[in-house]
């Protein structure tokens, strides 16, 4: 029997690029929320007048965003919404770290891609080197379905789409869908039951994705997934060779979720913590 497929979402990957780009007075908008500060005034700001846009427009919007062309969403998943109008609060800051490692043969892998937003953004710097390699890693499948639709509008960046969950294994785990926010779809531990619809989706473990795409070097890795990072990161840690470990890991700060500590194990292999962000955690080595 297959599995059940997940509620549906708005999705359009068939209509050409600028099908939907934004009307005069949402596009000003946008303008102006993009380069607005990141002041509290200007917070207040770019929310009043992001509200007065979303009006006029509609369940997606073409637009050209870290040099890039994307179709993205306006309801469903917040992380679209705040990148669509308000970049500099995006991450700004973990974003740039990442994109300073841009160079010849450079490797970044985004785990918990969503639509690609750290992926395309790391791209705008890596484009510029021979030989960089983007994974961008996405198990829920509507997800994933949008964020190839923005890698085909893209083809000159190097990113590849990986549709698979990255646990501590291969296998099959059941994912909690958050239709309300979908980005905040979730694995399920062993023995967890949600209250929420699922499905199944495959899992790998991040030696696995680095040993199916013939990696031989990370030189950045992101992990954002919900909680999850634990198993995605620690199991890496005990097996992967020192050439393989990345210069700098962005890592959700879900610290409350982690049954183990998830810092010292990283500090075992050299890593520190060198900055505590809103979100997230920034190791290097």
């Amino acid at each position: 029997m297959s599995p059940k497929p997940p509620s549906s979402i708005f999705i359009d990957d068939t209509s050409p690029y600028g099908h939907y780009a934004p009307n005069s007075v949402p596009a000003l908008i946008m303008l102006l929320t993009r380069v607005l500060g990141t002041q509290w005034l200007a917070k207040r700001m770019i929310f009043l007048l992001r509200r007065l846009a979303l009006i006029g427009m509609g369940k997606c919007v073409d637009t050209v965003l870290f040099g890039a062309r994307l179709r993205l969403y306006t309801s469903g998943n917040v992380s679209e919404k705040r990148a669509l109008f308000s970049p500099k609060l995006f991450d700004a800051e973990e974003r740039m770290a990442l994109s300073k490692l841009a160079a010849a043969e450079a490797v970044f892998i985004d785990v918990g891609a969503n639509v690609g937003l750290y992926s395309f953004s790391v791209a705008e710097s890596f484009k510029h080197f021979k030989g960089t390699k983007i994974i961008a890693v996405e198990a829920q499948p509507q997800i994933a379905r949008r964020l190839k639709q923005n890698c085909k509008l893209n083809p000159e960046l190097n990113i590849h789409v990986a549709e698979v969950g990255i646990s501590d294994a291969k296998g099959i785990m059941s994912m909690a869908m958050n239709m309300k926010n979908i980005g905040q779809t979730r694995l399920l531990k062993q023995g967890e039951e949600a209250s929420i619809e699922t499905i199944d989706v495959p899992v790998m473990s991040l030696m696995d994705l680095i040993t199916e795409h013939q990696l031989t070097r990370v030189d950045g890795l992101k992990i954002d997934v919900e909680g999850h990072e634990e198993a995605v990161l620690v199991p890496f840690l005990e097996t992967a060779p020192d050439a393989l470990l990345p210069k700098l890991i962005v890592i959700e700060d879900n610290r409350s979720q982690w049954d183990g500590d998830v810092i010292a194990a990283a500090a075992q292999r050299g890593f520190v913590l060198s900055r505590k962000t809103r979100l997230n955690l920034m190791l290097t080595r």
